[in-house]
């Protein structure tokens, strides 16, 4: 049986805002997903949180975390 992670790999912040972020290969497992999901959803301020991933997975969108592609993301403004 493996052990859900419980750390958090990043937490950017500036003066007026905040952002958690997760960054893992992939988000097409079922595993990876309950693995990556689970230090965000236990954050309980309305900061963004956000995985990013080479393959973000079907879903945008995990109960408000943001999935989204690593490159685009580091590519954006």
């Amino acid at each position: 049986m493996s052990r859900l992670s419980t750390r958090l790999d990043f937490i950017a912040t500036t003066a007026d805002e905040k952002k958690y972020i997760q960054v893992t290969e992939s988000m097409n497992s079922e595993d990876v997903r309950k693995r990556e999901l689970a230090p965000l959803q236990k954050i309980r301020d309305n900061y963004e949180k956000i995985v990013l991933s080479l393959e973000p997975g079907l879903d945008n969108s995990y109960e408000g975390i943001k999935s989204e592609n690593l490159i685009e993301w580091l590519l954006a403004d």
